[in-house]
């Protein structure tokens, strides 16, 4: 409770600051359904898929917001509250992010975790963009990174756009706490449809390879879908 309470003292502070920018709050709401709720390329749930929907506040470089997720067949629930910085240096775009998870079913199990993140990209080249991510749990003690290339096939303003992306990633004891190594590789195409300047849908497809260090951990490759709406207020 203590967590949340000073994450909600933080957003109104942040928001309260006296700006010298004309730039407007901007609100986010974005539900998604995942047909398996994967992540670090393993499977979270013994069955089933995910319902979720992120809600979003941001204000010049400053986002914050609440994630709510609920497994579509299997009894289970996350909330994540998130607090992110972003920042460009010329053609490098990056983020400081703060995200507390909380499983409330388990909350009694003290079942909750602190993780920090930070990311970095590449925007100068026309047809693909390098980035890496990491993060840090504050539940394992362990860290966790991605380097990934994206790419929008589609230029100029069209109510269209397809993204195809590559990734590989690498454990340091965050995802299997035996093993450290190349943990998963990952193939994914994100399609979006513009339906207003401030709605849209979007689709994703993903196939996840998994590495020496998933494979120890005796776990396989994973596909799945997403289909997800987003409004901007």
């Amino acid at each position: 409770m203590k967590t949340v309470v000073s994450f909600l003292s933080i957003i109104l502070v942040t928001f309260a600051m006296p700006s010298h920018s004309v730039e407007s709050i901007e609100v986010n709401i974005n539900p998604n359904w995942d047909s398996s709720y994967i992540t670090e390329g393993q499977d979270n749930l013994d069955s089933g898929g995910l319902f979720s929907v992120d809600l979003g506040l941001s204000k010049d470089d400053f986002s914050f917001g609440l994630w709510l997720a609920k497994g579509s067949t299997e009894s289970y629930k996350e909330i994540n509250f998130y607090a992110e910085y972003g920042f460009s240096i010329s053609d490098i775009e990056g983020y400081l992010g703060y995200t507390h998870i909380l499983m409330p079913e388990e909350a009694h199990e003290e079942d909750q975790d602190n993780e920090i993140g930070f990311g970095l990209a590449y925007t100068a080249m026309q047809w693909v963009q390098p980035a890496i991510d990491y993060v840090w749990s504050s539940e394992s003690n362990h860290s966790y990174a991605e380097l990934s290339l994206s790419s929008d096939l589609i230029e100029g303003e069209s109510q269209y756009q397809i993204s195809p992306y590559a990734l590989v990633s690498y454990d340091f004891g965050y995802v299997t706490e035996d093993y450290d190594g190349i943990n998963h590789k990952q193939l994914g195409l994100e399609f979006s449809l513009a339906l207003s300047e401030w709605h849209s849908l979007q689709l994703g497809l993903h196939h996840s390879r998994a590495g020496r260090n998933l494979k120890k951990d005796d776990k396989g490759n994973e596909s799945w879908m997403n289909v997800g709406f987003s409004s901007e207020f």
